[in-house]
Order: C-alpha cells, then sequence, then structure tokens
C-alpha cells in the first residue's frame, strides 16, 4: 500500500467520524442544547427553571418539578389514575416495531403509565388545587385512553374536594397508534372539564410549550382561563408548514400561532413571561376567582409581573 493510498482511507476514516449522528441518549447527556442563540448551556437553563434568558422559550419539564415548583418537594399527592385493560386495543405495528413494546420500554423509562399525571396539594394557604402535568418524554405527551382516564379522574377529584382544577397543557394530540379510541378521548375530556365548570368550580389552563392537534381542540381550549407560559409557547392545531402550504401566496408572521399572536387574536387571556412566576400568578388569579382575597378585583397582563413580585415579597 503506497502512501496515496493510505492518503486516501484516512480521509474516509475522517468522513465517517464527521457524518456519524450523535443518539438521542448522547444529545440528552450533553451540557449543551440549542436555542435561538444556537448552543446553550444547559446549567443556565437550569437556573432559569428551563426558560431561555435571551428569548424566552420554555422547554418540556417532568410532571414531578412541576408539582415541587408549585407545592414544594414532596409536599403533594401523586393521584393513582385508572388505566384500560387493553392499551394496544390495535395490535398497532409499523416498520420501527410493535407499539406494545415502545411502549412498556417508555413506561420503564419515565417510571409513569401513561404521559398525565394528577397530584393535589396546597398552593398558599387555604388554597387547595388538583393539578394535571403532561410529560413529553412519553410519545410526546400525546392522548390515548389512559390519558383520557386521567384527566377524568382529575375532574372528579376536583368536584369531590371541590377545588380548582389547574391543567398544564402540552402535546402534540392524540396519540395515532390507538386511532378512534385516541380520537374519542377529545369529547370525553371536555364534557369532564364542562362538569367541574358547572359546579362554579374555577378551571385554568396553561400553555406549556407547545400544544397541538387534538388537545388544543379540546380540553386545553375550555378553561376559565387559558394563560400562555414565556411568550414563545405555542397553542395550534395544524403548525405553521401545514399552514404556509395552505395560503396561495405571501409568508406567515414571524411570530404565526406564538403566544402573543394568539392573544392579539382574541385566542388567549394573558402571557406569564418568566417560568418562575407562575405559581404566584395563580395564586393571584385564583385567590379573585374564590374571594379569598377581597381586596382585589381585578387583574391585566400589564400588571401580571408586579403583582407576581408583590406577592413573593409578603410571602
Amino acid at each position: 500500500m503506497n502512501w496515496i493510498t493510505k492518503a486516501i482511507n484516512f480521509g474516509q476514516k475522517i468522513k465517517k467520524v464527521l457524518k456519524k449522528r450523535l443518539t438521542k441518549e448522547e444529545i440528552n447527556s450533553g451540557q449543551f442544547t440549542s436555542c435561538c442563540i444556537g448552543p446553550i448551556e444547559k446549567s443556565k437553563l437550569i437556573e432559569n427553571f428551563y426558560q431561555c434568558p435571551d428569548c424566552s422559550k420554555t422547554f418540556p419539564i417532568s410532571p414531578k418539578m412541576r408539582f415541587d415548583s408549585l407545592f414544594g418537594a414532596n409536599n403533594y399527592e401523586i393521584i393513582n389514575t385508572p388505566s384500560v385493560s387493553d392499551e394496544d386495543i390495535l395490535k398497532w405495528k409499523d416498520v420501527s416495531g410493535k407499539y406494545i413494546d415502545k411502549l412498556n420500554a417508555t413506561k420503564k423509562k419515565t417510571g409513569m403509565n401513561c404521559s398525565i399525571m394528577v397530584a393535589e396539594g396546597t398552593l398558599s394557604k387555604d388554597l387547595d388545587v388538583v393539578a394535571v402535568c403532561s410529560e413529553f418524554k412519553f410519545f410526546g405527551a400525546s392522548i390515548s385512553m389512559n390519558e383520557g382516564e386521567a384527566i377524568l379522574y382529575a375532574c372528579s377529584k376536583s368536584i369531590e374536594k371541590r377545588i380548582p382544577l389547574v391543567l398544564f397543557v402540552q402535546g402534540g394530540g392524540m396519540k395515532m397508534q390507538t386511532g378512534m379510541h385516541s380520537l374519542y378521548q377529545m369529547p370525553r375530556t371536555v364534557l369532564g372539564i364542562s362538569e367541574v365548570k358547572s359546579h362554579n368550580i374555577p378551571v385554568i389552563c396553561v400553555v406549556d410549550s407547545v400544544v397541538s392537534g387534538g388537545i388544543s381542540a379540546s380540553y386545553a381550549s375550555i378553561g376559565d382561563f387559558l394563560i400562555y407560559e414565556g411568550k414563545k409557547s405555542k397553542l395550534m392545531f395544524a403548525g405553521p408548514r401545514v399552514i404556509q402550504g395552505t395560503i396561495s401566496s405571501g409568508s406567515l408572521p414571524e411570530n404565526f400561532q406564538e403566544s402573543s399572536f394568539n392573544i392579539d387574536h382574541g385566542f388567549g387571556d394573558f402571557v406569564i413571561e418568566k417560568r418562575i412566576d407562575t405559581k404566584n400568578t395563580l395564586v393571584k388569579l385564583l385567590n379573585i376567582l374564590l374571594k379569598i382575597d377581597t381586596s382585589v378585583s381585578s387583574i391585566s397582563a400589564d400588571e401580571t409581573s408586579e403583582l407576581n413580585i408583590k406577592t413573593r415579597e409578603a410571602s
């Protein structure tokens, strides 16, 4: 083998190394993630409660992290929700394998039976709530039968205890692997939340990161209040790429389907710009709705940040 052949072989080896793609495990275990300015240290995200300090984009967090931030670490009760007997009712299988195998692997990895987790806890003095959170690592927080059962059970608990229901909604819609059985959850969850509201119990929906598909077309949009967490959070049915394909000319606005765009077009109430202010904003809003703090009669998006600061100082 002469030096030219050696050089060519060496070059091929370099190409293979450069072309090698990182696995999800390698990406997740790294010290950086990608955002508006490019790579950003994960430690900075953690310090800012998984929200980009530059563009305010919120990254998905686990239900237990959410519950810890709302109620304090281990200061809440996880509610065991029902499960259906046959989670793979269509016996779904595609080129990547069996759905039931992926489902069992995801359960083991996340420690959850479905993408929805429900907890009951105390936000502040005389203010208990039932909170519903999603795990994005569980099939993108998509909804199937067990998720529907979990949301309905949360509605039942809210009515039983006569305490507010707060839903942190995210996810890509209904789960295709269970077909119509997933789509059934849209009217079921709507009816469940409507029943809570019929008992004059407040229902608040908080848009967390990205909400789309059947989630946005069902329980995410029918609360007494629709609040966005972070100005980059999105609520949509179809995404921008699909919408762009339906218009004959022109381009979509830069902030299309983001919180500010939706509120400007009448789809939502206000934005919590900083995720760390979410708890205090909920406390303030629920105090007004439940007339716990009778000295306050109104709240607006402009005064939300100031009210949050005052609430923190008072506590």
